[in-house]
């Protein structure tokens, strides 16, 4: 179980870049977590995220009193990272140019406000602003919570690398059952991985080349179908038996995120903790400066956004409400591990497979009887 960070008056966010273009999974575990439990005594709280903006770094985010940043963390975060990059320097050769056109588009839909270029130095560390992301998040309610579970969850995170480095698991293979976590809690996984299909059907849907997309996402899950079933039959047992073994990592998940269903309740209850509901926009002609092509949404969809009663009746239903906020905190902390969009995307089309394949259910009829229960 974990508490809320409930940090002095006199503290503040502080943070530092570390740009480092090559595997950083030896450059967490081997520096950054060190660190951490250096001055795990001297800080309200502390994470780490990996970024994109102007090359890929660390962002390592302290909560302190500035006296303590100042004389204590921040020397010691500039010696300890700083020994790492002497010793293992990124020797990757990224170019900025190359990622431009990509980085405009994240840019865009991630709200992402600053310069993408000029790139820092690959193995530079530097100063920068706390980015709270608050214009996203909406309230201070918000950025509390999220930088409270980013804080919580990094143990977590270092652990999960660990276990990934030993050869014991795949990162894609435990964000499956992070992901089968997240949802077996929230509602049984029989009603709640619809929204993993949602989520891929949604990506299928804009992919460059849809078809050619799906048939990619298909040959994937039909290579491991019977590992990806297996999974699914062992992380749902785990959470429905507490005799049963445990597969790694996740009762402690369901763990974090009990305590952060409590308070994201508690917040969504109070309105401090505000989400806006989907709903169907007309496909615009360009994003920014970028073209968008003209797409017309799959049936799923259609079945949902054209009908006002399920809209209302689940999207803003307050278990839903909590269930996006774990989704979401949980797909953040899959990119914390280092997975990309297109592999969680993927992931959510394999989970949605397994699911259907494993109970015998169907993402799409099960819309439909919701919409004809609703609507009769």
């Amino acid at each position: 179980m974990t508490t809320p960070h409930r940090p002095g008056p006199a503290t503040a966010w502080h943070c530092v870049h570390v740009y480092y273009h090559a595997d950083q999974d030896p450059l967490l575990l081997d520096a950054v977590r060190p660190l951490f439990d250096e001055i795990r005594d001297s800080v309200a709280a502390a994470y780490v995220l990996r970024h994109w903006r102007q090359g890929p770094h660390l962002r390592i985010n302290v909560r302190a009193e500035r006296s303590v940043w100042e004389d204590r963390v921040r020397p010691r975060v500039y010696e300890v990272i700083g020994a790492y990059l002497r010793d293992h320097p990124s020797t990757a050769r990224l170019d900025p140019e190359q990622s431009l056109p990509r980085h405009r588009l994240l840019a865009l839909r991630e709200q992402e406000h600053g310069p993408l270029t000029p790139w820092p130095p690959d193995n530079s560390i530097c100063d920068m602003p706390f980015d709270s992301r608050r214009h996203v998040l909406g309230s201070d309610a918000a950025v509390e919570l999220l930088t409270s579970f980013y804080s919580d969850s990094t143990p977590l995170l270092f652990a999960m690398l660990d276990h990934v480095r030993a050869g014991r698991d795949t990162k894609p293979d435990l964000a499956m059952s992070l992901m089968l976590t997240v949802a077996h809690t929230s509602r049984p996984i029989t009603q709640s991985f619809v929204s993993f299909r949602s989520h891929s059907e949604g990506y299928l849907t804009w992919a460059a080349d849809p078809p050619a997309a799906r048939a990619a996402f298909d040959r994937h899950y039909e290579e491991r179908r019977e590992a990806y079933t297996a999974r699914v039959r062992d992380v749902i047992g785990t959470l429905d038996d507490p005799a049963r073994p445990a597969a790694p990592f996740v009762r402690e998940w369901a763990a974090l995120l009990a305590e952060y269903r409590h308070r994201a309740g508690a917040l969504i209850e109070r309105g401090e903790l505000v989400q806006p509901m989907p709903r169907p926009e007309p496909s615009p002609p360009r994003l920014g400066d970028i073209p968008v092509p003209s797409r017309e949404p799959g049936e799923l969809h259609r079945l949902i956004f054209n009908s006002p009663a399920y809209r209302r009746d689940v999207f803003e239903h307050p278990d839903f409400l909590r269930y996006r906020v774990l989704l979401n905190y949980t797909y953040l902390h899959l990119t914390r591990l280092g997975l990309t969009p297109l592999e969680r995307f993927r992931l959510c089309h394999v989970i949605a497979n397994a699911v259907e394949e494993v109970y015998g259910v169907s993402a799409i009829d099960l819309i439909r009887r919701s919409i004809a229960a609703l609507e009769a």
